[in-house]
This record gives C-alpha cells, structure tokens and sequence, in this order.
C-alpha cells in the first residue's frame, strides 16, 4: 500500500471511529483481531500518535512542544503497527468489513482498540490523579441539589 494509500485509509478508518453505529459481526470479528494483535508496544505507539495528532489543534498547541522530527517518527511508527495489525494480522477480518459494511466501518472495529487502550490509560496512577484533581473544583453541593431531586431519590427507593 502507498503511503498516499495508507494515510487515506486510516483517516477513513478513524472518520469512522468517530460514528457510532450497530457494528455487524464481521466488525467485530475485525475489532477482537486488532484488540489481541496489539501488543502493549503497539498500544504506546498509538497512544503516542494520537497525543500529538490531536495537539496540533489550535486550542491545545501551546501544551505540547512536539518537535516536526518526533512527529514524524511517530507518523512512521504508527503507520507500520496500523500496516502490519490491517495487513498481516487481520487482513481476512479487514476484508470481510470492506465487503460486507464498507471502508468507514474499518474505522468503527478501532472504537474497541481505542475503548481497551484508553481503559489501560486510566490504570496509570499519574492520571488518576489528575483526572481526580479536578474535583477539589467541584461544588458538589450543587451537583447533588441538581441532580439528587426527589424524583431521583424515589427511584432510588430512598424517599421517604
């Protein structure tokens, strides 16, 4: 596959992702062959890639300092774990997704590597953490008296 070729299909792939959709069995056929043929290798470099992919929104720049040299080492490497996961490890379940469901519903068997690769993110206590941090923020007042209304309670089998 040309590198033209390979960088449409995974931009395909990923505009895809973003849909949700009822996948059919052969999409997640595809998607249980990419979540066990991803090593913890492969996952780093696509959590990497996906980290500065998204940093070059002009919103979030100013927190990355991505050199043009990382970025294309990353291209690099996530390009070669996508080829050889789409090429040489799931090539039969990628097929049957492109004939049965189209190219776009590539994308959609990614949503389960990203759901597994993203839970594995949150096991790290460093963005616990952080995650937890914006809670000292939080009027949890608030949140309770808009959320814990009466109605909630009574569902909750807790109204007196």
């Amino acid at each position: 596959m040309s590198r033209w070729g390979l960088a449409t299909f995974t931009a395909l792939s990923f505009i895809g992702a973003s849909q949700i959709t009822t996948a059919g069995p052969t999409v997640d056929q595809l998607s249980e062959c990419l979540v066990k043929s991803t090593t913890a290798t492969d996952k780093t470099a696509v959590l990497q890639w996906t980290f500065v992919a998204l940093s070059t929104h002009p919103d979030l720049k100013t927190f990355s300092n991505v050199t043009a040299e990382q970025k294309t080492a990353l291209d690099q490497k996530f390009a070669q774990v996508v080829q050889r996961i789409l090429v040489e490890q799931c090539a039969e379940q990628a097929k049957a997704v492109i004939k049965t469901e189209g190219i776009s519903a590539v994308g959609d068997s990614f949503q389960a590597l990203g759901r597994n690769t993203g839970d594995e993110i949150l096991k790290n206590q460093e963005v616990k953490a952080q995650l937890k941090g914006v809670l000292k923020y939080v009027d949890m007042g608030k949140l309770v008296s808009t959320f814990l209304t009466p109605d909630i309670f009574s569902k909750l089998g807790l109204a007196k």
